[in-house]
């Protein structure tokens, strides 16, 4: 329909589309959705109309804090009111407000950091605002990426709306590639591990044994998992002839915890850089100042993916990541030398590489756990000698069945053939492109049959709740 209606007429079809897909999923809320669309679009044009800095900025922060009204009413409420009554029970003191019973709108948290981009972008002169109702509102509920991402700016993705796409066999094909490429980590790999892990996390008394395998499992089973839900998005819109921004980029090969900030939700990540660390790190020159913006920003990228403490411990280990790596990186770099492991560039390499995946993992343990006392729990059974023992970590591979760990195991190897061939070229699907019909065709049908074949189904993706 989008190539066989003329230009003019497409934004309503996307429109209507990207509505009655938010409307399927979150009903209640396509009001809300509706009404900061419409906010932020007068918003915006106010911002611009302003004659001084001082009142752009005036309006822009006004703005900005009706739209963190209505992510902290939906989202932070209880954890707030939750936490308020911790802490009066604790002291003694009588807190009656009692707990509500609030749903969190499906992807509140991604077109709310949309918006703020947008009017912080018009406030600096970087962006114009938009006097088009109907494209500024597709940007805000695009469907591909409305769900969890990649968390597109306005400068980009609002021009991609307005040029008029041609049908090309080449967008169609890559599309329906990546889509496929989605569905096949989703279903073969994040899906089969979710069952196990949840086993593990959930249980009463888990091993530290258990504890390692679920958590690795985990990292393995969120990257699955949210960079399929990208690469959907991506394949969707590109059909479109939309280009979206990448969101990973082998984040589990990371050298360093920036490393891996930089590979792993890359739209999140950028986010927070430009609109938090920058702004708030302006102006500061000492290095312990620069220190505790890292952690602020963290802290904040904690408290965006849950209301929970765990997650804002979660955050917080990060920012200690971060600001440690960056503290003591002369002295790693001199130890490499006294032990000439810089001589050996390739181990030396795989080492960082093991040591920042092994770190991502433990923070994990505050991310997966239910509450902070389930997270130090577990983070200390992960952190006792004994749960590495190779004849532990062995017994708890019983938590698969053989023919499950066979099928895990195939499957998760031909995702690591496709890492190597991005490695060691541009794009895995460039470089299939160019091999033999029949070893393209070959790929794809075993893609294809692999997901209706052994894929497991009828989990909602992991980001769907942030």
């Amino acid at each position: 329909m989008y190539y066989l209606i003329p230009h003019r007429f497409r934004w309503m079809l996307l429109l209507v589309a990207s509505y009655s897909f938010y409307a399927s999923l979150s009903g209640y809320f396509v009001l809300l959705l509706l009404i900061s669309t419409v906010f932020s679009y007068f918003t915006g044009i106010a911002i611009e109309k302003q004659e001084t800095k001082k009142q752009k900025k005036r309006v822009m922060l006004a703005g900005i804090c009706v739209l963190l009204f209505f992510l902290g009413w939906f989202k932070y409420f209880n954890f707030v009111n939750d936490s308020i009554r911790a802490l009066s029970g604790y002291m003694g003191w009588h807190y009656a407000l009692p707990y509500q019973e609030l749903i969190l709108p499906l992807a509140i948290s991604f077109y709310t950091f949309q918006a703020v981009s947008y009017l912080v972008d018009i406030s600096r002169g970087k962006q114009k605002a938009e006097r088009h109702f109907g494209y500024f509102s597709i940007y805000f509920a695009f469907f591909p990426q409305l769900v969890a991402g990649p968390i597109e700016r306005a400068k980009k993705l609002l021009p991609q709306f307005k040029v008029e796409q041609t049908l090309q066999v080449e967008n169609i094909s890559y599309g329906m590639k990546r889509i496929a490429w989605g569905f096949f980590k989703k279903t073969l790999i994040a899906d089969r591990l979710a069952p196990i892990v949840a086993s593990v996390y959930d249980s009463p008394d888990p091993t530290g044994s258990q504890i390692v395998l679920a958590t690795i499992l985990f990292s393995i089973q969120l990257y699955a998992d949210f960079s399929a839900l990208s690469d959907i998005a991506i394949g969707c819109a590109r059909m479109l002839g939309i280009r979206l921004t990448e969101n990973f980029k082998q984040p589990h090969f990371a050298v360093s915890i920036a490393d891996f900030w930089s590979r792993w939700h890359i739209t999140l990540s950028t986010w927070l850089r430009d609109y938090i660390f920058v702004p708030l790190a302006k102006g500061k020159k000492k290095r312990s100042e620069i220190y505790l913006v890292i952690i602020i920003t963290f802290l904040i990228s904690g408290i965006w993916h849950g209301a929970a403490w765990s997650f804002v411990l979660w955050g917080l280990i990060h920012g200690i990541y971060r600001v440690f790596g960056d503290h003591t990186k002369h002295t790693r770099a001199k130890m490499a030398a006294f032990t000439r492991l810089d001589r050996l560039p390739a181990l030396h390499t795989w080492m960082k590489i093991a040591v920042t995946f092994l770190l991502v993992c433990f923070s994990r343990v505050f991310f997966r756990s239910g509450s902070v006392a389930d997270a130090f729990h577990h983070a200390k059974l992960f952190l006792t000698p004994s749960a590495w023992n190779p004849a532990g970590l062995i017994q708890a591979l019983e938590l698969f069945s053989l023919l499950d760990l066979v099928i895990f195991s195939f499957f998760f190897i031909i995702v690591q053939l496709f890492h190597y061939i991005e490695r060691k070229n541009t794009s895995t699907w460039s470089w299939l492109s160019q091999r033999p019909a029949f070893t393209r065709y070959a790929v794809y049908i075993l893609i294809v049959l692999s997901v209706l074949v052994f894929g497991a189904s009828g989990r909602g993706f992991v980001y769907g709740g942030f």
